[in-house]
């Protein structure tokens, strides 16, 4: 190897490291106050906790941070299971028939255009609306989700469609008889697994983390709050206790990093096939 390539292997090395560090400290930060108290924090707050307490997390247990857990954990699941299966569908027979058919070409170039509306502008209507309509729970905000899911996990099915599963699967599937549903349930959607891996984790990461939506739409009932919800609740225009909010933040990292950690290995891949037409 010459010396030029060993400098720039050398450096290439620095640089990861030098933003593995830069991601790390916070990581560090959060797990260290989640064992300290809130005094200690405020006091000294890069310092290793010093005596170690597990006072936060009983608080946690106290405060019903299990019943929010689960509800996070439900309308997570539930959402993507719903995206799961209507988007990937559309998008098999938007990505099979947008060549052939004008009509299918303008309905996906208006699903798309949902990806530069503002939530900003559609949240009061929003609000409005689906508290008219009785759906202000937690199937109203999975709703919700599938809807707000569509543009991007649209874009990203239908690329990959046309780009990595070729029409001479479905002509070789109708030769041998199999119908157009026969044909996406048993060929074409096992054959879209780094997509569905690369959509499952983003969508999960945005319905876990989200705090808007359930804000506007699970607000009448603390019993329906999600965990984004419940951790505001340490926070006040006054105060906040630093102490409780780090071990919640704690108890919701793990989670997704665990569902990251099984899935990633295929979201390179799904993104970089199904991002490119």
């Amino acid at each position: 190897m010459k010396k030029d390539e060993k400098l720039n292997y050398f450096w290439k090395y620095v640089l990861l490291a030098a933003g593995g560090i830069l991601i790390l400290i916070p990581l560090l930060v959060t797990v260290f106050s989640s064992f300290k108290k809130t005094k200690d924090i405020m006091n000294h707050f890069f310092a290793f906790p010093n005596p170690i307490t597990l006072d936060n997390y009983k608080r946690l247990l106290a405060d019903g941070v299990g019943g929010y857990f689960w509800n996070s954990t439900v309308i997570t699941i539930l959402s993507v299971l719903v995206v799961m299966l209507f988007i990937p569908a559309a998008a098999y027979s938007i990505a099979r028939n947008m060549s052939k058919r004008r009509a299918f070409n303008i309905m996906y170039s208006l699903l798309i255009l949902g990806i530069f509306v503002p939530f900003q502008v559609i949240m009061i209507p929003i609000t409005v609306m689906m508290s008219k309509l009785g759906l202000a729970n937690m199937w109203g905000l999975i709703i919700l989700y599938l809807t707000y899911a569509i543009p991007q996990t649209l874009f990203l099915y239908v690329g990959y469609i046309k780009l990595s599963v070729p029409d001479s699967l479905d002509e070789a599937a109708e030769i041998d008889g199999a119908d157009k549903f026969t044909t996406y349930r048993k060929i074409i959607f096992p054959m879209l697994k780094p997509m569905h891996a690369t959509t499952l984790i983003i969508n999960a990461l945005w319905f876990w983390n989200d705090f808007m939506l359930p804000l506007l739409i699970l607000n009448k009932d603390s019993s329906m709050w999600t965990l984004p919800l419940f951790q505001y609740n340490y926070s006040g225009q006054y105060f906040n206790d630093y102490g409780p909010s780090f071990a919640s933040y704690i108890v919701g990292i793990i989670t997704i990093t665990i569902v990251y950690l099984i899935f990633q290995k295929h979201i390179i891949a799904g993104m970089s096939n199904g991002a490119v037409k």
